[in-house]
Formats: structure tokens, sequence, C-alpha cells
């Protein structure tokens, strides 16, 4: 499927559904203001309440004044510039690995300890209900270099 000129596959499209679905608190199918305002915090971007509405305009296609799944993947498909490398997160994340967990893999009780060590910027129960809702390998690790790999290009 084909949003702002990328072509997303499947698994893309499922994975930014999750992402989706963890930030729709209300579970009402769209993201409102409010729930936009809780990702931008969870990520580390401040914004002012008018910066937040016209951001959300801007997404918002159909005028609801809400962010559908649609309008969402229309966003998230853009390339975004980040001021870290793929190789950066990548190294970051086996920072808080074990010996002998898979290559690209952390155990989730390992990632729980560095989030709630490190996030400064997300409260505990958003650090665990995140945690709680990832998708994890058969061997019960969670795949950290393949969701890197999807959200970072370079």
């Amino acid at each position: 499927m084909a949003m702002a000129g990328v072509e997303l596959t499947e698994q893309e499209i499922n994975e930014f559904r999750e992402v989706f679905d963890l930030m729709d608190r209300d579970k009402g199918g769209t993201l409102s203001i409010e729930e936009v305002k809780q990702l931008m915090e969870m990520l580390g971007m401040k914004v002012k309440q008018d910066e937040l509405e016209q951001l959300v305009s801007e997404i918002d296609i159909d005028g609801s004044g809400q962010v559908d799944f649609e309008e969402f993947l229309q966003v998230m498909a853009r390339p975004h510039e980040v001021p870290f490398t793929k190789q950066d997160v990548l190294r970051a994340f086996s920072l808080f690995t074990e010996e002998g967990d898979p290559e690209g893999c952390i155990a989730p009780d390992m990632l729980e300890k560095a989030l709630l060590k490190y996030c400064t910027i997300a409260p505990e129960d958003e650090v665990l209900r995140l945690l709680h809702n990832m998708d994890l390998t058969e061997d019960g690790y969670i795949d950290y270099a393949k969701k890197v790999n999807m959200y970072l290009s370079k």
C-alpha cells in the first residue's frame, strides 16, 4: 500500500496499527488532540497548544477534529529527520541486552528495567502498557532490530 509516496508492507501497516491502538486510550478509533499531545510528549517533543491544534488540523484530512488511522498512516509514512541514526538506536538497545540474547533482541524484563530507569518522558503506567502490548518472538524476546529498521531508514 502506498502512503505519502512511500510503499508500506502489510507488516509495517500492522506495526503502525499497534502504535495507533496504544495511543487511542478511549478506543474510539481516532486520536484526539489530547492523545496526539501524549504521543508527542512520549517521544520527547514539547508543543504548545496552538501548535498542536495546527498540527492536528494539517493531519486531519476529513476535518473531524480527530486523527483516524488512515490520516495517522499518511503522517507516519513520510520521511522524518531525526537527530540520531539507526545505528545509534541499535547500539543503545544493545547496551541493555544480556549475553546469550538472540541477535537484535532484548528480554522484556530488561527493556522494562531500562525504560523505567532512563525514560523520563513517559509515566510508568505508559511504559508498562507499551511493553505489555509488544509482540514477542517465539523465544519470548522483543525483536528491537526489526522495529528500528522499520521506523528508521538511515
